[in-house]
């Protein structure tokens, strides 16, 4: 099967780089989620892409097995390859990848770092080319996993100026006072990245919302004073 060929690489990428002292570090900053390899990112990443290159491209449902073959791994490394995989093929993925493999991916072995990839390598480019997707993003939004509510406040991170701020904040609203950490650090990083671009509409929103959790009204708010800071020195 093609897939195994990019799992073995990966495989015998990543396991000479293994150190043993920096894995008992990382798993500890990772609250013992996953075992750790112990490579930090640039390594992992380069190693990866040596790796890889030149391999044929996997179509959906060979990507689909070689993620999943990734995850089931003890060590957390090959999570963070899975990530990798899933950004080198996102331009060949169907609108309905996500509802399925992603979801699975996001709410298995969870913890921020997975999610976080997950958002930054697919979950957020599928959105953006299949804005259909937003249904799904609802749907999320709406069920009682903290990391299905965290990835869809979170997927519009990353457009910049193309962000829709409208559907962000309507995304916020819903969980505006939750105190479960994740979910408020969530909306605390969404608030912040949409303020570089609409500093006084954020600011606003904050007002309009005394309940805000303290952990996303910090967040939010260091974004905007931060933006108007700028916009004032600018000014003189």
């Amino acid at each position: 099967m093609p897939y195994r060929a990019w799992a073995e690489a990966a495989e015998h990428a990543l396991a000479p780089l293994a150190d043993p002292g920096a894995a008992q570090q990382m798993a500890a900053y990772m609250k013992h989620v996953a075992p750790f390899l112990g490579i930090q990112t640039k390594p992992r990443r380069a190693a990866l892409k040596s790796a890889w290159r030149g391999l044929a491209p996997l179509d959906q449902s060979g990507l689909t097995a070689l993620v999943q073959d990734l995850w089931r791994r003890r060590e957390r490394e090959y999570q963070y390859a899975a990530c990798e995989a899933l950004d080198w093929h996102r331009g060949e993925l169907s609108a309905g990848f996500l509802s399925v493999s992603v979801r699975a991916l996001v709410v298995t072995k969870p913890w921020w770092d997975t999610v976080d990839s997950l958002g930054s390598a697919i979950i957020a480019p599928l959105v953006r080319t299949h804005p259909e997707l937003v249904d799904t993003m609802w749907a999320w939004n709406r069920d009682e996993d903290r990391w299905l509510v965290r990835a869809s406040i979170q997927h519009q991170r990353g457009n910049g100026a193309a962000t829709d701020l409208s559907l962000l904040l309507a995304l916020c609203t819903p969980h505006i006072s939750d105190r479960e950490f994740f979910i408020a650090k969530a909306i605390g990083w969404a608030l912040r990245d949409a303020s570089a671009h609409w500093p006084n509409e954020v600011q606003a929103y904050i007002d309009e919302h005394p309940g805000i959790s303290s952990v996303a009204r910090r967040e939010g708010q260091r974004g905007v004073d931060r933006a108007l800071a700028a916009v004032a020195a600018q000014d003189h």
